[in-house]
This record gives structure tokens, C-alpha cells and sequence, in this order.
């Protein structure tokens, strides 16, 4: 990262602000287990891509390499599914006889889906399908090792949305349901607090520095609509859960440190000049069309819906027939 002249100053002067902070102010995220007899670790979860995807490559290659500097601290695991990440975590949870600190879910999120979500390996997370008995399961098995000190990351672009998107051709009108899987989230792992984003989730470097790495947004052209409103307005924000509490919270942008430990930042990313200027700009020349509704067609039938139309289409034939019958 280059840093001009006139920031330079700044930069020392909040180097040395931080590094005071640690000293005189140091955190210790294992305190409360170390008094309940178990320490805590931290668990980064991110799904096989079977495409060539940069920002998939760029977190799991950070991800990778961090864990090599931080072991028995920081595991990194990337399962093909729900299942496979719960027998993943179980071993990890045995072998340490540890709770987990923070869990952190890196994933892709799709607006085209019309559905906040998460995705893991094979199977998508979201209000509707984590009801599943399949995926309800596995998190409750994982949930033993949680409680209400727990943080997890939902770290998919828009898996905090509670936006509207209006109909349009054979789709209905349909809000996102973010604040719903949070909820849900933390009902089923003990009460642990639960991070989403109703804006982007960026893979910049750096990730682990406490910095804004997820901040920011993308470039390409379709994200300038105003289909994207709600997330050019909320850059860099996050929102937290805890069914501990039932309370929602705004929080300062989010960031991992060395160890994998979920943290705010020390200020929000439009607290900065610079970054509110581009906001501001980009908003203002938003365009409607830029954004293709052939998203919308592509995931018209995710597994967990075309499972359940299937299931309804076979009811609706047997009533039919018993119908017929009768």
C-alpha cells in the first residue's frame, strides 16, 4: 500500500495510537473462557469454488497463510457442505477440548437470489432453508461449542439485508430476510452474537490487520443501479445480533486481527472524508438497466425451493388422484 506525504503524519501518529492502546489497554478475547476451564479458538469457514474466482482465491490464500503463523489459535477449513463442515469443526473442538471464540463464514452473496444468504460448499443458508432438518442439524451440533461469547460472521455481501426488491415479471415482490437468519443464527448456536452486512463484504489484502479490508465496494458496472441503493448508502456498516440480548445493533465496520477475533473498527469506513465523496458521486450517477435481470432467472430455483416445489407438484397430483378416485 502506497501512502502519500501529506497522510503520512496521520498514518504515524494512528500507528502510534494504536499500538499504545494494546499496551495500555490490552484485550484478551480467552479471559472469560480461561475462568470457565476452556480456552477459545477460531474457526474460518470458506466454501470450494469449482470456478476460477479471484476474491475466493485472494481470501483463502490469506486465510491459509495466517493459520501457518497462528496455530491452535486460528483453524481454516473449507468443506463441501454443511455436513462435512460440522465433522470438520468436531474434530478440531475434541482435539483442543476448546470453545469457539469467533467463527467467521466467508461466502459469496448473490442479489439475484432475492434472499440474504450464506453458502457452504453445496448447500445455501438462509431465513427459509436453515429451518431445514438437514442443516438445522449440523449447526446444532456445533452449536454445543458456543455461547453467548461467541461472534460469528456472516461475511456474504448482503446477509444483514432487510431490503424490499419490488416485483417484476413472474417474481413477487420479496425482502431480503437478513435480520431474520441472524436471528435465527443465534437462536440455534447458544445465544452467540451474530455480524451481517446489508452492503458489500470486500476480499482486499490485508484482512487480518485490523484494517478495511471488507470495506468498500465493487467496480463493475452492474453494481451501479439503484436496485444497489440500500448498499451504496450503507458502505462499510454492520449490523449485530445476539438472541441474548433480542436487540439489533449498528456497529463500526468490521475487522479480523492476527488471530482471527471478530472486532469493530476504531471508526466506521464513511467516517473518512474520501470514502463518503465517492459515495456521494457514485449515487448520483446510478442507472437503472445496468444491472441485467437475467440474475434473477438464474437462480429462479435454488435446491431448498425446487425441492419443495417438487413436493408440492407430487401432493397436488396425489389429491388428484384421490380425487378422481373418489
Amino acid at each position: 500500500m502506497l501512502i502519500m506525504p501529506e497522510q503520512l503524519y496521520k498514518y504515524i501518529l494512528l500507528m502510534a495510537f494504536s499500538l499504545l492502546s494494546l499496551h495500555c489497554f490490552p484485550f484478551n478475547w480467552n479471559d472469560s473462557a480461561e475462568m470457565a476451564g476452556k480456552k477459545r479458538i477460531n474457526i474460518i469457514v470458506s466454501s470450494k469454488s469449482s470456478l476460477i474466482d479471484p476474491a475466493v482465491f485472494s481470501f483463502q490464500f490469506q486465510a491459509a497463510t495466517q493459520q501457518l503463523f497462528h496455530k491452535k489459535k486460528l483453524y481454516f477449513i473449507i468443506p463441501r457442505s454443511v455436513d462435512e463442515m460440522k465433522e470438520k469443526i468436531k474434530k478440531i473442538m475434541a482435539r483442543e477440548n476448546a470453545m469457539i471464540g469467533c467463527l467467521w463464514f466467508d461466502s459469496h452473496g448473490h442479489m439475484g437470489r432475492r434472499l440474504s444468504l450464506i453458502q457452504i460448499g453445496k448447500d445455501e443458508i438462509n431465513y427459509q432453508s436453515i429451518r431445514d432438518p438437514y442443516i438445522d442439524y449440523a449447526f446444532r451440533e456445533i452449536a454445543v461449542y458456543c455461547d453467548s461469547n461467541t461472534r460469528i460472521g456472516l461475511g456474504a455481501c448482503y446477509s444483514a439485508s432487510t431490503s424490499v426488491l419490488q416485483p417484476f415479471d413472474k417474481f413477487p415482490e420479496q425482502r431480503m430476510n437478513g435480520d431474520s437468519l441472524m436471528m435465527r443464527f443465534s437462536e440455534i448456536m447458544n445465544m452467540a452474537t451474530v455480524y451481517g452486512t446489508e452492503s458489500w463484504v470486500m476480499t482486499n489484502p490485508g484482512i487480518f490487520n485490523s484494517s478495511y479490508a471488507f470495506a468498500g465496494n465493487p467496480n463493475r458496472k452492474r453494481f451501479r443501479d439503484p436496485i444497489f441503493l440500500s448498499c451504496w448508502k450503507k458502505l462499510g456498516e454492520w449490523t449485530s445480533y445476539s438472541a441474548k440480548s433480542n436487540y439489533f445493533k449498528r456497529v463500526q465496520t468490521l475487522t479480523l486481527d492476527a488471530d482471527g477475533n471478530i472486532l469493530p473498527n476504531y471508526m466506521s469506513y464513511l467516517a473518512y472524508e474520501k470514502h463518503q465523496e465517492k459515495q456521494m458521486k457514485i449515487i448520483a450517477k446510478l442507472k437503472k438497466g445496468n444491472f441485467n435481470t437475467k440474475y434473477f432467472y438464474q437462480y429462479e430455483f435454488p435446491p431448498y425451493l425446487r425441492d419443495i416445489q417438487v413436493a408440492k407438484a407430487k401432493q397436488s397430483a396425489h389429491n388428484s388422484d384421490r380425487t378422481s378416485a373418489e
